[in-house]
């Protein structure tokens, strides 16, 4: 029973964590995508942002670790 609740627990912050980078990345289009953008500002916000997925992730029971950090690093563009 631990096991499953643990899975489940992985499952639902695995799509916690891909919410929250969909989100994170339609926030900084629409920021990069209005009239006269500031980049600093819009990429400082998507930095914080993928920032708090990432801790969401990691702070969920019992994480997969190496789940959070590829989730953060395709949230960030890196492949």
């Amino acid at each position: 029973m631990v096991k499953i609740s643990a899975l489940i627990t992985l499952a639902l912050a695995s799509v916690a964590l891909a919410t929250s980078n969909s989100d994170c990345q339609n926030k900084f289009d629409t920021c990069r995508s209005s009239g006269d953008p500031n980049e600093a500002a819009c990429a400082a916000e998507h930095t914080s942002c993928c920032a708090d997925a990432f801790d969401t992730c990691r702070s969920s029971g019992d994480p997969n670790e190496a789940a959070c950090a590829a989730q953060n690093a395709a949230c960030k563009g890196q492949k």
